[in-house]
């Protein structure tokens, strides 16, 4: 039986797992990312997962058949190279043929979060969907387009960068240098940066510890568990996140007219439906009647595996030359 490892690298933690060939998931490892790290560790941090994984999957290296990892970017895909990236230190570092060379197999990379779609859309909360939308919602905010039932990468290879549309004009500088993106609006990072200057205001909150510390971003748990507690700073914070992200999804709804949505990452998964809730209302004031009405928005199926899953099914249909 062939095997595959699918990885998932970002800013917070990398994930690996080891997928057999019905690509059910077998094993598992997961390691801090440490992103503050040079690239060179960082990508031995990748490396060290990623064998873990297969040792705990009870089999050999060389029964694997294609390594496929989904990173933030920009990205050249064909390349395996990441171009940039907002919330880690790479520049130009060839990530898929240093990886095919530490692994000695095939490796495949793509976009974190159209890596996670392609889970959704193959094993998912989209399957059976034409068109998708995906957005990601964790330290960062990334996004995956399904369009005619390919992933949709655009002349650029890239697209789908929806965490670097500009929501509000001259609004906080972003780790991508630019002003008033969603990400630097929304995103987990965002928040943190948000409720420090709340503090240094003189406002309170349950999470203060947390937010003193030198941590980038609070953890989700401890905003939902502030949010429940009617936490009045942490309710305000993560309702003004929410409706950015409302503003941004009815927009492209407006421009893309999915059939789905498929909201993931950490702040989806810590808060679950009522977040969803919260920003499907936003989303729904903000698009045309007509080219929502009809629009599913709903919680990613595969958790924290989407990621892992589909990098793996990309590297495994990279391996036939199969169109995506």
């Amino acid at each position: 039986m062939k095997y595959l490892l699918g990885l998932d690298l970002g800013g917070t933690k990398v994930s690996a797992a080891v997928l057999d060939g019905e690509n059910k998931i077998i094993s598992r490892a997961r390691a801090k990312t440490r992103a503050w790290r040079d690239d060179e560790k960082v990508f031995q941090t990748i490396v060290s997962t990623g064998r873990r994984a297969i040792e705990r999957a009870g089999i050999e290296a060389a029964q694997i058949e294609a390594v496929g990892i989904g990173s933030p970017g920009p990205l050249d895909p064909r390349a395996g190279l990441v171009i940039e990236s907002s919330n880690l230190g790479f520049r130009n570092f060839p990530l898929g043929p240093r990886l095919a060379e530490e692994f000695r197999r095939p490796a495949t990379i793509d976009n974190d979060v159209n890596a996670g779609m392609w889970g959704e859309f193959k094993m998912g909360a989209a399957r059976g969907a034409s068109n998708a939308l995906g957005l990601f919602w964790g330290t960062g905010i990334g996004g995956g387009l399904i369009v005619n039932g390919t992933l949709y990468h655009g002349s650029s290879k890239n697209a789908g960068e929806i965490g670097h549309m500009i929501v509000q004009a001259d609004g906080p500088r972003c780790g991508c240098g630019r002003r008033g993106c969603l990400e630097a609006m929304a995103s987990r990072s965002a928040m943190t940066r948000d409720l420090r200057k709340a503090l240094r205001r003189g406002k309170k909150t349950s999470i203060a510890k947390l937010i003193e510390g030198k941590s980038e971003s609070v953890p989700s748990n401890a905003l939902r568990r502030a949010y429940q507690a009617k936490d009045e700073l942490a309710v305000k914070t993560v309702d003004r996140a929410a409706r950015y992200i409302g503003y941004g999804l009815g927009s492209l709804v407006n421009v893309l007219g999915p059939q789905v949505v498929v909201l993931g990452g950490g702040m989806i998964e810590a808060f679950g439906q009522s977040l969803i809730d919260r920003i499907d209302k936003v989303a729904r004031k903000t698009a045309f009647e007509f080219a929502i009405k009809d629009v599913v928005m709903v919680k990613a199926a595969l958790g924290d595996d989407a990621g892992m899953i589909g990098a793996a099914l990309l590297a495994r249909e990279s391996l036939g030359g199969r169109k995506r």
